[in-house]
């Protein structure tokens, strides 16, 4: 084999190389900045979906500690159903099924659930629906039970109360 003929394939070879060296390089590029990129989204989602779930669990607890209210001015006013809440007249109040709550969070809506349990107990739910994404929903729920503490249940009217005089005396 002569010089020349060495020299030239030597360069071919070389430049074959070359390309794919690149092409390897440049895989290996995009992997990494395809993997970095992901990780970055997901983590500005992850932190938007925390930050509207803080929003709807405060509106959920809101909600209850509303219909709590409404309960302390009257033990009637707990009617069974689903409801939304105003405030009028500086007090807590239901309104119709459920609140709009777009204004805090995308298509949110509140809705305070009461249902029956006997004559004298309630269960209350508070739920939060709002749009996360266009093909995702969120949900926060709180529920608790409430009692008609002001009612007197037979077996109190039987207590009788005792008080003392400081001179031992009843």
């Amino acid at each position: 084999m002569r010089w020349e003929e060495l020299i030239w394939n030597k360069k071919y070879k070389m430049r074959g190389q070359t390309l794919v060296e690149l092409l390897i390089a440049m895989g290996i590029f995009v992997i990494i900045v395809s993997g970095f990129a992901f990780f970055v989204l997901d983590s500005y989602v992850s932190g938007h979906l925390a930050q509207e779930i803080t929003i709807a669990n405060f509106l959920s607890q809101e909600g209850i500690e509303a219909t709590k209210s409404i309960r302390d001015h009257s033990w009637n006013n707990l009617a069974s159903g689903s409801h939304g809440l105003i405030i009028s007249g500086n007090t807590w109040v239901f309104q119709g099924i459920q609140e709009d709550l777009s204004s805090q969070l995308k298509g949110g809506i509140r809705e305070i659930i009461v249902e029956d349990i006997d004559s004298d107990r309630k269960k209350v739910t508070s739920r939060v629906i709002w749009e996360f994404l266009p093909s995702r929903t969120q949900t926060s729920s709180m529920v608790t039970y409430f009692t008609n503490w002001e009612k007197t249940t037979p077996y109190v009217k039987q207590l009788r109360y005792r008080w003392r005089n400081d001179d031992g005396g009843e």
